[in-house]
């Protein structure tokens, strides 16, 4: 087991060998400079200052309250950075008051918990719910500004570190596994979305030069490759024998429930089977993407039940007690490391299995092209999928999923039809079923 020690002259190379913890964190004091700690954590390593401050407590008595504020990460900043700038955040600490501190408003931390009060209130999806937690929590990500008044980012120099912050996570050099073009923008934008609402609601004091914390980000250019994720009739056949070869079974039917519904992988993996109406042929998704006022039901084809009668018969053998709730029960073994939950269902990325040389998203990207393979129409198609139809008023505003509801499901049998025909047409004509 590794020893931490509390104090030792810190260096480049002796902070880098401190490995991540497991669980929790520990505070490694500076010999050089005082007040100046790194601090280790399960996939981070930041700088902080820390100094006790005399006060009045609430009965006017003297007290003395523990002051403690993350400023960088390692290895992004150096030690020797870091001791110049721990000189000027141990100042600001000093020269401030209890008052001054609550006059610069809400710290992300805080504005981050009155945000997610109100958006899970309206109803919004577990997934989104979540892709915000990890960006504020994580300390790879915006983590280590969790205890930082939002006003201290909305200045010239805050800007200036977010923008920092932003080149370090899509380098990869706040942790050498996490992070990248992607992962920095969702975190800015997250970052954004929060600071705005804060702004918006009082709890944050607009800048008075207009500085907020992302105006000096340059977001990564993102690519909509859907064309390349998407599968063409041709490369149904070699998907089909990947999907075959698979051994995880119940990750091989999710795989192809994803394909045959052209639904959300988040959807599909929390599905319950409560949810399941086999006589009405269809599968309830309460939470999708937007949360529950998008709710929705998917109409369900031969080779779809087919494949979640596979499913459950392949989830009983591999986790007998999740299996009677969830429809791709997952495996606690294989959680996701280091958020030290298990929510029961399958995880969308926690797998040893070889790829399928379409998965995911891209599975969606294929169900559209089946759409115009089928010759199903755009109205029909967007309610299959779920689509946004915002700003379409002749399909979105007018009708309803009830009154198309035998329409969408002829068209999804057109859609299974295709599918499957290409999907298994390498095998003789005879050993072809509907599944």
């Amino acid at each position: 087991m590794t020893t931490y020690p509390t104090k030792a002259r810190l260096t480049d190379a002796m902070a880098a060998k401190f490995p991540f913890l497991p669980k929790g964190q520990k505070l490694i004091a500076d010999e050089v400079e005082p007040g100046l700690y790194l601090k280790v954590g399960k996939t981070a390593k930041s700088w902080v200052v820390q100094r006790e401050l005399r006060v009045l407590d609430d009965s006017m008595r003297k007290a003395r309250k523990t002051v403690r504020r993350a400023f960088a990460s390692f290895p992004e900043t150096s030690v020797k950075t870091a001791r110049e700038q721990a000189k000027a955040e141990i100042a600001a600490i000093l020269t401030g008051d209890l008052a001054a501190d609550k006059s610069r408003g809400v710290t992300l931390g805080e504005a981050w918990g009155l945000y997610r009060s109100a958006i899970e209130r309206r109803g919004r999806s577990p997934a989104t719910v979540e892709s915000y937690r990890n960006a504020v929590e994580a300390d790879h990500l915006l983590g280590i500004w969790r205890d930082t008044p939002l006003e201290d980012l909305a200045t010239e120099a805050g800007a200036r570190k977010v923008a920092a912050r932003h080149d370090a996570i899509s380098a990869k050099q706040t942790h050498p596994q996490h992070g990248g073009t992607y992962a920095a923008n969702g975190a800015m934008r997250t970052l954004r979305v929060i600071y705005n609402w804060a702004l918006e609601r009082g709890h944050v004091r607009p800048n008075p030069d207009g500085w907020h914390p992302t105006r000096q980000v340059t977001y990564n250019p993102e690519e909509q490759n859907g064309d390349k994720k998407a599968m063409d009739l041709s490369d149904l056949a070699e998907w089909w024998q990947a999907y075959l070869a698979m051994e995880n079974r119940v990750r091989a039917e999710f795989q192809l429930f994803l394909l045959l519904s052209g639904s959300r992988s988040g959807a599909i993996a929390t599905a319950r089977w409560e949810h399941l109406d086999v006589a009405g042929r269809r599968l309830h998704i309460p939470t999708p993407k937007g949360g529950k006022a998008r709710a929705y039901d998917i109409p369900l084809t031969r080779p779809m039940l087919a494949c979640l009668a596979r499913a459950r018969r392949a989830a009983k053998v591999y986790q007998p007690a999740l299996a009677r709730e969830w429809i791709f029960p997952g495996d606690p073994s294989k959680a996701k490391r280091g958020t030290g939950d298990f929510a029961g269902h399958m995880s969308l990325y926690a797998t040893t299995e070889p790829k399928l040389p379409c998965s995911g998203h891209g599975l969606r990207h294929t169900y559209r092209n089946a759409c115009e393979w089928a010759v199903v129409s755009d109205n029909l198609s967007k309610k299959l999928m779920n689509h946004s139809q915002k700003g379409d008023t002749h399909s979105g505003t007018y009708g309803s999923r009830t009154g198309v509801w035998n329409q969408l499901l002829l068209a999804q049998e057109r859609i299974s039809a295709v599918m499957m025909e290409n999907l298994r047409q390498q095998e003789p004509a005879s050993r072809r079923s509907p599944a």
